[in-house]
């Protein structure tokens, strides 16, 4: 095994709504910025480096943090917004995209710590008749329920961005995506789809009396202290956002604006590096919920997706088999990367944004990657 290699390279499918204008300018650059440094022994350098790599590569801006304990280190690269001249921080939201989905998985799980469900409790039981086949909670969690990914058929950035303005409900997600064929038949295989998420937010309301959205600020967000973290349900985002954009044969289309509600508990929050960090480090540390069922979440499957989890390859010790979880998103106009290690000792997170509209084909992905790893790498004993 490489320094750290993703094992799966899960796409989300390329039907975001969006808004904004395009231009072929060649992007404006500034002096990268380090927001914070160094509180203890992270190696920085190759971490600024693959920032400003991956910044002369296309992106507007790529943010970092990297903790190792009570250590932690913050660094930017680029500019907050293309033709503008405040340089990038890692302090600055972002749509965290897919990132999301650990945070959602992590409520159900204190959920089923609480006794309101199971693992392998029958969506039918608890949303009765939704479902014309037999899928468990399990199966939504780790994308083997074989329900399709209502995100099918959005493939430009000009398909996306015809749908800017428009609102849409989880009952229409639903709804569009139980219109198309099935995928597999429930527990059969591995299928990557935003509906098992949209199916788990109905879940979680339906069993804690409010909103997703409500239950992740505060079952989450309140109680760690995640200031920058939210769940828009319209085209909000906080006014010290980075600029999101859509790279499509050398067009960066801005995508910041757009309405969130096609996301929904798939991968609507707005975060930063910082709180990503946060989040993950407490998943894993016990804090949200208890070791049995950080066990269940880690659980290593042939598909390297666990219960709203992704895992890979630790940079310290390569070849190993040792590995890291967590999650990345693959938004329009937003990339992110946001992995620890399974104790929750060490974390990195890390942002850009300017992304292709199909993100197996993103010509940042492999910089990104590159810093992810300098990212992993900079907390290995010396």
């Amino acid at each position: 095994m490489s320094k750290l290699r993703i094992l799966a390279a899960l796409t989300v499918s390329t039907s975001l709504l969006v808004s904004g204008c395009s231009s072929t300018d060649e992007p404006s650059t500034v002096e990268p910025t380090t927001t914070t440094p160094s509180s203890g022994n992270i190696r920085t350098d190759d971490v600024q480096a693959a920032l400003d790599a991956l910044v002369d590569a296309g992106s507007v801006a790529a943010v970092a943090q990297v903790r190792d304990g009570e250590d932690s280190w913050s660094g930017a690269a680029g500019l907050v917004e293309r033709g503008g001249t405040e340089a990038a921080s890692a302090d600055d939201p972002v749509r965290i995209a897919s990132v999301t989905k650990a945070m959602v998985a992590a409520v159900v799980l204190q959920l089923v710590d609480e006794g309101k469900l199971e693992l392998d409790q029958p969506v039918d039981e608890l949303l009765p008749g939704l479902l014309p086949k037999p899928v468990t909670v399990r199966q939504l969690l780790d994308h083997t329920s074989g329900v399709p990914d209502y995100f099918t058929g959005f493939d430009s950035a000009e398909q996306i961005a015809s749908r800017s303005a428009d609102s849409i409900t989880d009952d229409e997600l639903i709804s569009r995506a139980l219109a198309m064929p099935w995928t597999s038949e429930p527990g059969s295989e591995f299928v990557y789809s935003n509906t098992n998420y949209v199916l788990l937010g109905r879940i979680v309301a339906a069993l804690d009396g409010r909103t997703i959205g409500q239950s992740l600020q505060d079952r989450i967000f309140g109680p760690l202290q995640m200031t920058d973290s939210t769940y828009p349900t319209d085209s909000a985002i906080a006014d010290d956002a980075l600029h999101g954009y859509t790279l499509e044969n050398g067009t960066y289309t801005d995508v910041t604006d757009y309405d969130a509600s096609i996301w929904s508990s798939g991968a609507a929050v707005v975060s930063t590096v910082g709180d990503m960090n946060v989040f993950f480090k407490t998943l894993f540390d016990g804090t949200l919920i208890p070791q049995n069922l950080i066990d269940e979440m880690q659980v290593v499957t042939p598909s390297a997706y666990g219960l709203g989890l992704l895992l890979g390859g630790d940079a310290c010790n390569p070849g190993s088999g040792e590995l890291v979880f967590g999650n990345r998103g693959n938004g329009f106009g937003y990339r992110t990367y946001a992995f620890s290690s399974p104790d929750g000792q060490r974390q990195v997170s890390l942002a850009w944004t300017a992304a292709a509209p199909n993100p197996a084909a993103d010509p940042l992905e492999q910089p990104a990657t590159e810093a992810l790893i300098a990212g992993l790498a900079s907390t290995c004993p010396a």
